[in-house]
């Protein structure tokens, strides 16, 4: 006589590891926390983080340029226009909050904070604005890095063999020689 408590327990088994199974081998969509899923919300933060840049030279310009004649519609435009890139700026940090691993996590808090301090400088001199644009232009550029590094673009300690790599390599190289010699 077959025991019906192990017959449902195999059959509940073989269910949930054909599900697991299909899941796995799933080419459709991105897993949570994958390689591709982290490039694509890093380039989305990177993307926020330089709109607000451009942005905020944008704002030194037309408080340059229109400051004592600036209506109250422009006003409000541009006060409609800030938080729209603070509001996307904050939706991509916290997107990236979620999924990253901690060394671009913590550069990320430092891009934020250069690039809101930039935002904040729009009403500074010259120079602190500049300071402060520079600044944030140095932290993406960090960031950036850290995260070519999360993503393994460049090859580890253990990958001695990539021919691709190699070859782009020697590439570089011979264009760089090529380009002192004319």
């Amino acid at each position: 006589m077959v025991d019906p408590i192990s017959v449902g327990a195999s059959s509940l088994a073989k269910a949930a590891s054909s599900a697991v199974t299909k899941q796995l081998q799933s080419k459709a969509g991105t897993r949570l926390g994958s390689r591709d899923e982290r490039r694509q919300v890093y380039a989305r933060f990177l993307s926020a983080m330089a709109e607000a840049s451009s942005f905020a030279q944008f704002l030194r310009l037309e408080r340059q340029m229109s400051a004592p004649i600036m209506s109250r519609t422009r006003t409000r435009q541009l006060m409609d226009m800030v938080h729209e890139r603070q509001s996307e700026m904050l939706q991509a940090y916290l997107d990236l909050r979620l999924v990253a691993n901690p060394d671009p996590r913590d550069n990320a808090d430092v891009v934020m904070g250069a690039v809101s301090t930039a935002m904040g400088a729009v009403g500074h001199d010259d120079a602190a604005f500049e300071e402060a644009l520079r600044a944030a232009i140095d932290a993406q550029r960090a960031f950036t890095e850290v995260c070519r590094d999360d993503l393994w673009y460049l090859p580890q300690r253990w990958q001695v063999y990539r021919p691709a790599w190699w070859k782009a390599r020697r590439w570089r190289r011979q264009q760089g020689s090529t380009a002192l010699n004319a």
